[in-house]
């Protein structure tokens, strides 16, 4: 056993002495319409992604102030934001009190997943989103006074549109965040 790795020492430093040394590891921002490399979990068959992608936390929750319909989870401005599932976007509009907001709608189980509060939109109504894509970025628009995405689920039919919030916290802990 010796004279075999006796053998294959000196080779080995043959080689590494000719090979070039890898270049160092750089940080990489996946492009806009890409998912993020840690999509999430699947469930039913579909594809599922935390909305942001980044570093968060959580504020108010669901019920925690009258009217208030969702989670608020505080982030960076400028963080993008990712769709949750494969849906279609249903409203893109700006409001005094939610700000620039978008609602995305699954035509599967006919419920709304409300974005508010932020400062860029990257899509428009109508068009079809895949799990993961870029749909805008955190903001501090509206009545908001810290940056952040408020974020809401509604039962079909859907938001203001005879459906009824959900509080989204369950499944912002199922897509994999603590």
């Amino acid at each position: 056993m010796r004279a075999a790795l006796s053998r294959t020492v000196p080779v080995v430093a043959a080689l590494a002495a000719v090979a070039p040394a890898p270049a160092p590891a750089q940080p990489v921002d996946p492009p806009a319409d890409e998912p993020p490399p840690n999509v999430g979990a699947e469930r039913d068959g579909a594809t599922r992604v935390f909305p942001i992608d980044g570093p968060h936390t959580y504020s108010d929750g669901s019920g925690d102030r009258p009217h208030h319909e969702g989670q608020d989870v505080l982030a960076a401005c400028g963080m993008p934001l990712r769709a949750v599932k494969d849906m279609t976007v249903r409203r893109v509009a700006t409001e005094a009190a939610a700000g620039r907001y978008l609602v995305l709608h699954d035509s599967s189980s006919g419920a709304d997943y409300v974005y508010m509060h932020m400062s860029a939109i990257d899509v428009a109504a109508g068009e079809h989103v895949d799990a993961g894509q870029r749909v805008g970025a955190v903001g501090q628009t509206g009545d908001a006074t810290a940056c952040h995405l408020h974020f809401e689920t509604w039962t079909a039919p859907g938001w203001y549109a005879g459906g009824s919030p959900h509080d989204p916290m369950a499944l912002l802990r199922s897509l994999g965040d603590s």
